[in-house]
């Protein structure tokens, strides 16, 4: 990691080696957003400050630290001046880890990570966050994959953005504080993984856990980030479930899921054949008397095709004031209220929306809280729309009272709005646009991975669980008629990489023992069974003791992997006697 010093020539414009110009006022406007020292700003012009993503990308992209120094005459050649001009250093002083100046301004911005970055053991070396623990060694000396099974906050430390700034809309505001804030809330959320279990790590908060991750971090559920990939196959998992087993799950929890999908890149509209998107438009529309502006929110972030009557509940939903309490609600109907307005096929009044966040200004407390911690984060989420919070609002002071709250004892509810508001988003930022395309459907993967052509078959293949099929999931596939049913499991496996399959071979034949990480329980006597019968019987499937490479397909055959427990163990299930003899 090299320290690159740029000397400013002119007060009209600066050059970087790549050939960037940058307007000197540019410069200076900017400097909090990446730490430059020696630079003190008379009359920062905020609308100069547009280029600071500019400016930021190219630090980013070259991998170094810029410092910038001004040379007016007052201090020799090599050296530079402390910030409050107290006193002139040699250039080889800075970033020595000593403060040399009484301001201590010859080590700000020292650190070579940039904001969302892993710092290497070496402490030369830095890599995307989102690169640690994935597997592969990406730092020279192998210490992103150290430490993986160790508590969350042990392995982000290194990464806590040094950046004190906060970017909100076209505004960069400086809070002390918030660099640490925001480590804490992610590391705090990834503490909630337990490690120890095969299935159900993040609990029954997961869809709300990924949304606020997403937000602080947006490729947090790339496909690179194995945190991110592991969350989104349990989110699927849990909702199968609750949707097999829950006929009744409330259109709150399911607009929670529908937002968790969106983030995790699931699609909503084809969850194995729900339109869920769908389901929830249809609830929202029988609701008579009164509709959660939420579920709204949700609607529109996920592309539905929004109408009038939208904006009528969304309007009464804020109007209504069903408890004393109503300013998170109302908080919600604001965000709800802004993304319909960005919908080419409605019209809605501008002011209805300013005097809602007008009105939500008025309930900021002198210490700068709004109620309480979570309606604060909420209300500052909604004026971030169109910077609302410029006038008739103390935005650094409500900033002040979430890290002043955060730094206690944390509840999910105040850490999953008050995250996005450090990272300058809110929910009005959930969406799909951050995922990449998917190039081909299942049945495309699998026609490529078998070369399918000529004569084929269809056959199905299932997973249960529990004795009683308490989950379950379908493939239907087209195969080859010389196949195997152990090419079928193999098949699934290569289009669908969550059903990693392991065997155990027995004379030179294998036998299913774990599937999609579910392994042989001997001491609970659960096992992994192979199944048929065929596709349009209602007969009970017909268990098969020989191995799937032995048994050669047919036409319409249903192929069933069941966990359960084995026929020849004893599942009595009952009281426990609590009498002593």
């Amino acid at each position: 990691m090299k320290n690159v010093f740029i000397l400013i020539k002119n007060e009209r414009s600066l050059s970087i080696a790549t050939g960037f110009i940058f307007s000197f006022v540019t410069f200076l406007c900017c400097h909090q957003l990446i730490r430059f020292p020696f630079v003190i700003i008379e009359k920062p012009q905020r609308f100069f400050c547009l280029y600071r993503q500019k400016v930021a990308a190219l630090t980013r992209s070259l991998n170094i630290t810029v410092r910038a120094d001004i040379h007016r005459g007052s201090c020799p050649t090599r050296e530079v001046s402390c910030a409050d001009r107290s006193k002139c250093l040699p250039i080889l002083y800075l970033c020595d880890g000593k403060k040399n100046c009484k301001d201590g301004s010859d080590e700000i911005g020292c650190d070579p990570c940039a904001y969302e970055q892993f710092r290497c053991s070496d402490t030369e070396n830095c890599v995307d966050s989102s690169l640690v623990c994935n597997g592969e060694k990406d730092c020279p000396d192998g210490s992103d994959e150290e430490k993986c099974d160790t508590a969350a906050s042990d392995q982000l430390q290194p990464s806590i953005p040094a950046s004190e700034d906060l970017t909100a809309g076209i505004e960069v505001l400086n809070v002390a504080g918030i660099a640490s804030a925001r480590a804490k809330l992610i590391s705090w959320f990834r503490q909630m993984r337990k490690s120890g279990s095969t299935v159900d790590k993040w609990g029954s908060q997961l869809p709300r856990v990924a949304v606020a991750l997403h937000l602080a971090n947006e490729s947090f559920f790339s496909p690179e980030n194995t945190t991110g990939q592991e969350m989104s196959y349990e989110l699927t998992i849990q909702l199968l479930h609750h949707l097999s087993r829950d006929k009744n799950m409330s259109s709150q929890e399911l607009a929670l899921y529908i937002h968790a999908m969106l983030a995790a890149c699931i699609d909503p509209r084809d969850f194995y054949g729900l339109n869920l998107v769908q389901e929830l438009r249809k609830r929202t529309e029988a609701n008579a008397n009164y509709t959660n502006p939420f579920q709204i929110l949700v609607l529109c972030n996920a592309g539905d095709k929004m109408t009038t009557r939208d904006v009528e509940e969304v309007i009464a939903a804020y109007d209504s004031q069903h408890r004393p309490f109503w300013t998170d609600t109302q908080a919600l109907a604001s965000l709800a209220l802004a993304c319909l307005s960005t919908k080419s096929n409605i019209m809605t009044d501008e002011k209805i929306l300013k005097d809602m966040l007008q009105e939500l200004k008025k309930h900021q407390f002198t210490n700068g809280t709004v109620d309480n911690l979570k309606t604060t984060a909420l209300v500052l989420q909604a004026l971030l729309i169109h910077d609302s919070f410029d006038k008739d609002f103390d935005v650094k002071s409500a900033l002040q009272s979430i890290l002043q709250s955060v730094s206690g004892n944390v509840t999910l509810l105040n850490a999953y709005y008050a995250l996005p508001v450090l990272t300058g988003n809110s929910l009005l930022n959930v969406g799909s646009s951050h995922c990449t395309a998917t190039p081909e459907t299942e049945a495309e993967a699998l026609e490529k991975a078998l070369n399918v052509n000529g004569e084929t078959i269809s056959v199905q293949l299932c997973v249960w669980f529990g004795e009683k099929i308490e989950l379950a999931r379908t493939w239907r596939l087209k195969m080859h008629p010389n196949n195997s049913i152990y090419d079928v499991i193999e098949t699934v496996a290569k289009i669908d990489n969550r059903q990693k399959v392991e065997y155990n071979v027995v004379e030179g034949k294998p036998f299913v023992t774990s599937l999609g990480g579910i392994e042989d329980d001997p001491e609970k006597g659960t096992f992994w069974f192979v199944h048929l019968r065929n596709l349009n019987s209602d007969n009970e499937p017909e268990l098969i003791e020989q191995s799937p490479v032995d048994l050669k397909l047919k036409p319409n055959q249903e192929i069933i992997m069941w966990y359960k427990p084995a026929p020849w163990s004893s599942h009595f299930r009952g009281p426990i006697s609590t009498k002593s003899n």
